[in-house]
């Protein structure tokens, strides 16, 4: 399998200059078929938890070491792991999910033939500055502590549309668990800028930096060093389409900047009708794209 990680670690290189070279197999249930070698990881979610509003409970997640033949190893790991899903009996709340380079077409292929969806994109934009923007009478200004209410509403009203488009699910007691992520995020350094209409709050975004480190989301999935990283945007189904999104990550953007960033990344859903153009107008494109079921037995 030594060469077959060579041939893979040339691929992504080929595919996309900004694909880090492939990390090793994550721990999980070996699976091998025609060539490709994978490991599958379960992943349960507990009832009530922040995770469970924007995931299935139990999670199956394939990671794969395909050979120079990249979709049909792919197709052969996809249709062994349906076999193993048939005599494992999973519950009805559950996925399949594989995260793949954008740009790989050629297992994307496989990806659509055995059932799987795009479900997110991890997009990518060169460090830059924001190109600044404003919206007559609308101002924008980073959070306070008294914003929490606000930041929440928003958050619920972007989950509750994602439900529709994506992968948010709006459980029992949402909110409260949204309110409490805005409230940790705040404390522990995540940033928050506010749109503002004759004082009545119109849009956030969320914001901030990272660096990948071995075991966490990020690692194998971005080169090394310092990214900035917009999260959550929402405008008011009202104040839409009045370049207010712009004009906040235009600010959230200029407060990331440094010289020393790699760039900024976001996630967005690719089925979304609004989310797509909107962050490729913004100079981002996708580098990684996660493909999923729902339920894990519907993979063909």
């Amino acid at each position: 399998m030594t060469s077959t990680a060579g041939q893979q670690r040339a691929r992504f290189a080929a595919l996309d200059p900004l694909l880090p070279p492939p990390p090793p197999l994550p721990p999980g249930e070996p699976v091998e078929a025609g060539g490709a070698a994978g490991t599958i990881a379960h992943v349960r979610f507990a009832s009530g938890s922040w995770q469970r509003l924007w995931s299935p409970a139990h999670l199956q997640i394939l990671s794969a070491i395909l050979p120079l033949d990249a979709g049909a190893g792919m197709s052969a790991l996809l249709s062994a792991w349906r076999e193993r899903i048939a005599l494992a009996d999973p519950e009805p709340d559950s996925s399949c999910t594989v995260a793949w380079p954008s740009r790989d077409v050629v297992v994307a292929r496989a990806l659509l033939d055995h059932g799987l969806a795009p479900q997110l994109a991890l997009a990518v934009r060169a460090p830059a500055k924001g190109a600044a923007h404003t919206v007559p009478g609308v101002t924008v200004r980073e959070s306070t502590p008294g914003d929490l209410e606000e930041i929440t509403d928003l958050r619920f009203e972007e989950l509750r549309y994602t439900s529709f488009v994506g992968h948010g699910v709006v459980r029992p007691g949402a909110k409260a668990l949204l309110a409490e992520e805005v409230r940790r995020g705040l404390q522990f350094g995540g940033r928050v800028w506010i749109a503002e209409e004759e004082g009545v709050t119109v849009g956030m975004v969320t914001g901030g930096k990272r660096s990948p480190i071995s075991g966490d989301a990020l690692a194998g999935r971005l080169p090394p060093g310092e990214w900035g990283y917009l999260g959550t945007l929402a405008v008011t189904a009202a104040a839409r389409g009045r370049g207010i999104g712009r004009a906040l990550t235009a600010v959230a953007h200029d407060e990331l900047f440094s010289p020393s960033l790699r760039g900024t990344f976001v996630s967005y859903n690719p089925t979304n009708p609004l989310s797509p153009v909107f962050w490729h107008r913004q100079g981002y494109r996708p580098l990684w794209t996660t493909w999923a079921v729902s339920p894990a037995t519907a993979l063909r």
